[in-house]
């Protein structure tokens, strides 16, 4: 996976958690360059997690679990109560 350039597709609607750096997904920190969400709506459901997780490995898995990840701040876009992200990867 390559993180150059944010390609700026949005790839799902979420639910901010936390961008404390301490916070854990997964039992892991999210560490200074990552945002705790919850997908609420996917848009690409098989766009790959960047942190994959024991049971899933795209967005629709985390979506179907209901469970929150950890997404690249530079990748996070907020804009009054909407947040959505988007992927690293150029498609």
């Amino acid at each position: 996976m390559t993180a150059k350039y944010p390609n700026k597709e949005h790839v799902a609607y979420a639910t901010f958690l936390s961008s404390n750096p301490r916070e854990k997904v997964g039992g892991v920190e999210i560490g200074n360059q990552f945002t705790k969400v919850v997908v609420n709506h996917p848009l690409q459901e098989n766009e790959e997690l960047v942190r994959p997780m024991k049971h899933c490995k795209t967005i629709g898995d985390v979506h179907a679990e209901g469970m929150s990840i950890a997404w690249p701040s530079i990748c996070v876009s907020m804009h009054a109560y909407t947040i959505y992200f988007h992927t690293l990867m150029n498609h």
